[in-house]
């Protein structure tokens, strides 16, 4: 088993597709999505026209997990409701993520 990093991010659903390209593009080999309810410091979307949020998870490197969170910081933290975290993980079938 290698010691990967599990990075979460939980964003505006308007923002999918375009993260979920640039995570690839900075060197995620692979993804999972999902729509996510929550409540958080701007309390909760009440309505259909504020979309819902999205929670992409994705197990990478930890010079990978750096890249992509820097990126984050730089594009969309100021100007987007999101929230990026991770924690080492251990995987068994690591060669799937490197």
């Amino acid at each position: 088993m290698d010691n990967l990093q599990l990075l979460t991010i939980i964003a505006e659903e308007a923002l999918t597709t375009m993260l979920e390209k640039e995570i690839a593009q900075l060197g995620a080999k692979g993804y999972t999505a999902s729509v996510v309810t929550g409540k958080g410091l701007k309390d909760t979307r009440n309505n259909l026209w504020e979309g819902e949020n999205i929670k992409i998870e994705t197990v990478v490197s930890e010079d990978t997990c750096n890249k992509i969170l820097a990126h984050l910081k730089s594009k969309y933290f100021e100007r987007y409701a999101m929230i990026a975290f991770h924690h080492p993980v251990n995987v068994v079938r690591s060669s799937h993520f490197q």
